[in-house]
Order: C-alpha cells, then sequence, then structure tokens
C-alpha cells in the first residue's frame, strides 16, 4: 500500500503534534513547565520557608533581635459571613452595595430584568451577581434574608448583609436610584 505525498503530510505534522502534547504533558507532570511538583516538599523544608529569620543586626546590642521582615504576611481578619450565598459574600468585600439579579435561566423576561440590573450596576458602580432561581441553597438563603421574593427578582444589598430594596420587573434608572438611596 503506498500513501500519496498529501496524505504523508499530514501524517507527519500528527505525529509531530501527538509526539509535541506527549512531551508537554511529561514536563509539566514533573514540574519542569511551572507546574507543581509532583512530590510534596518535606515537612522542615516548608517550615523553613514559611518561618521568618529574625537575626541580630552589627551595633545592636547582643541577644537584641530586630522585628521580623516587612515580607511577612499577617492572617486576614475574618469577617462575619453575612448569611448570603457565598458569591453575594465576596461581592460584598469588594463593593459597599451589590445589585442581585434573581432570575431563571433561558426565559425571555428574565434576561432583559437580569441585562437591565447588570446595566444599573455598572453605571451605579456597585457590584453585581446573577443567582439562577434554580439554585435552590442559594435562593433559600435570600428568602431567609430578605423574605419573599418574586420571580424574577432585583435585590439591593448593603454591606453588612442587609436588603435595602427588593424589585421585580423593573428598569435599569429605578434601581440606579435605588442603589444611590442605598449608599446615603
Amino acid at each position: 500500500m503506498t500513501l500519496s505525498p498529501p496524505v504523508r503530510v499530514v501524517a507527519l505534522v500528527a505525529a509531530l503534534v501527538l509526539t509535541g502534547l506527549a512531551a508537554v504533558v511529561l514536563l509539566l507532570g514533573r514540574g519542569v513547565l511551572g507546574g507543581e511538583p509532583a512530590t510534596a516538599p518535606s515537612p522542615a523544608a516548608t517550615a523553613a520557608r514559611t518561618t521568618p529569620h529574625v537575626t541580630a543586626h552589627a551595633g545592636t546590642k547582643p541577644g537584641v533581635r530586630s522585628a521580623a521582615p516587612k515580607s511577612v504576611t499577617r492572617p486576614a481578619r475574618a469577617r462575619p459571613p453575612s448569611g448570603f450565598p457565598t458569591r453575594i459574600d465576596h461581592a460584598l468585600r469588594y463593593r459597599r452595595v451589590v445589585v442581585v439579579s434573581v432570575s431563571i435561566p433561558g426565559a425571555a423576561v428574565d434576561a432583559i430584568v437580569r441585562r437591565e440590573a447588570r446595566t444599573a450596576a455598572r453605571s451605579s458602580r456597585a457590584g453585581f451577581v446573577a443567582v439562577s432561581a434554580l439554585n435552590e441553597r442559594a435562593v433559600s438563603s435570600l428568602v431567609a434574608k430578605a423574605g419573599v421574593i418574586p420571580e424574577p427578582a432585583v435585590l439591593i444589598v448593603r454591606r453588612p448583609g442587609t436588603v435595602e430594596a427588593t424589585f421585580s420587573v423593573t428598569d435599569a434608572e429605578t434601581i440606579s436610584q435605588a442603589v444611590a438611596q442605598a449608599r446615603r
């Protein structure tokens, strides 16, 4: 059986591509290309890397140590959870007011309300979180915090986790006004 020249070229290119992919997978597995190393570092090596070294400088009294270097990170302050889903909690960390849109994916009216809410959040520089009404865990925590929620719903949430306003079908201008009111 003989192969025509175009088929030979395609077979050669395919072989080269497969060889290249195999080499990348092999190198990533070994950690050569910046991936994680295949073996975990020993506990002693980890402790040596994370423990700040404190040394005495010339000109100081013996036995007196200098302060820890500034590159040592302090542990993050724990924030109390607001009772909202994690995506809303995350948005509240970075924005004082968050617009939350609760809608059913694929519903035409819900898509319009979600788009209006996103537009209002952008124009008023508030956070935006879209929540699917099919996500029972997220919706149940929203109902626990806000009470009865219409479908589709737009909620205006202010830090530290209070619901300022709840809308059903509305436009971007009304939502922007509610965000401005929540900031006051």
